[in-house]
């Protein structure tokens, strides 16, 4: 694992459950449309509970190690 990635995991919440938001915010993406595209495609893992989108942490960090995210220019 790179030193990019490792600062990105650091950034999810400590948290056993994470929501879209939260992953797009920790990998320093301007919206959630990559997290929840990905999860349409079954490249992230996710539960949907009355609408809302639930990943695991440790899925969030398996995601983010395959991904190698860097953060949008803005």
């Amino acid at each position: 694992m790179n030193a990019t990635t490792q600062a990105i995991i650091a950034l999810l919440p400590k948290k056993p459950i994470l929501i879209p938001a939260e992953i797009a915010a920790a990998c320093g993406l301007a919206t959630t449309a990559p997290i929840l595209a990905d999860i349409k495609t079954g490249k992230l893992a996710a539960n949907s509970i009355n609408g809302r989108y639930l990943i695991s942490r440790s899925e969030a960090e398996r995601y983010i190690e395959l991904n190698e995210y860097t953060p949008d220019e803005g």
